[in-house]
């Protein structure tokens, strides 16, 4: 059975993008096959906020042949950070790259997270790659005035990223750093003590999808969805998110990929 593809609303800052010719500043590893690359890349630096993402390819290269997606985790000044486990051809190239090397990259693309405002007590809830964020969404609150508190959730201390100058709740599986549980039943204690006006999700489906179910209904829920894409731009179509009541299939490029966790059903 062919999937209908229904596209939402179209909100102006996704026309506003660049491709431009980026070079690698530096680029660390800053866990166990986790690395940070930073791009000297002013046009799309000004233009990225939190929760979009980029394509990077490789100029003249066939191999891989299509362009990779990452969200940008940082942005300082004309320079912005894509932060991703180097477990594919892509992202070993890319985690191979050295200062003064290029690529290029197509963004910003997505919608992002809604805007942030002065006094908003926001709970923020990552897990596995959606660490990404943790620099760009606490830059935004800062920048704003919200009130943001970062729970951060791993299977152990070894697959925790350090993030210098955050303060952060961790919670791993095995109990080696912070809480010893899961970072939703971190976050569910914290609930009991103080409600936030909004959480913010990014990470593995099952721990957006216990979000979803555990805390969407008291309060808005906004989750950003990690799944395959080829263009970034819908043409392909190959990242379906399913609409919640069965009408159809959002894109995640194009209509995401951060969703109010009313609007779709995780599978």
């Amino acid at each position: 059975m062919s999937k209908q593809i229904l596209t939402g609303p179209v909100r102006p800052e996704h026309e506003v993008r660049a491709i431009e010719t980026a070079t690698v500043v530096n680029n660390h590893e800053v866990a166990e096959e986790v690395f940070i690359t930073k791009f000297h890349s002013p046009v799309i630096a000004r233009l990225v906020k939190a929760g979009q993402f980029v394509m990077v390819s490789f100029p003249g290269c066939f191999d891989p042949l299509l362009a990779r997606a990452f969200s940008v985790s940082d942005v300082q000044g004309k320079n912005l950070s894509l932060f991703y486990s180097a477990v594919g051809k892509g992202t070993r190239r890319l985690s191979k790259l050295r200062k003064g090397d290029a690529v290029t990259i197509n963004g910003p693309l997505g919608n992002g997270f809604p805007k942030l405002s002065k006094g908003e007590r926001v709970y923020v809830v990552l897990g596995g790659s959606g660490a990404a964020l943790v620099p760009i969404l606490c830059r935004s609150a800062k920048r704003s005035g919200a009130k943001m508190t970062v729970f951060y959730g791993a299977r152990t201390k070894r697959h925790l990223v350090a993030f210098k100058n955050h303060k952060i709740h961790h919670a791993t599986d095995d109990g080696s750093k912070g809480y010893h549980g899961t970072v939703i039943n971190l976050l569910r204690e914290h609930f009991e003590e103080e409600r936030p006006d909004k959480i913010f999700g990014c990470g593995p489906t099952p721990m957006l999808a216990a979000l979803q179910r555990d805390f969407d209904g008291d309060l808005p829920v906004y989750i950003s969805v990690e799944t395959p894409m080829a263009c970034g731009m819908g043409f392909c179509q190959g990242c379906p998110v399913k609409i919640y009541d069965g009408r159809g299939y959002f894109l995640a490029c194009k209509d995401g990929p951060v969703f109010n966790a009313k609007e779709i059903e995780l599978e």
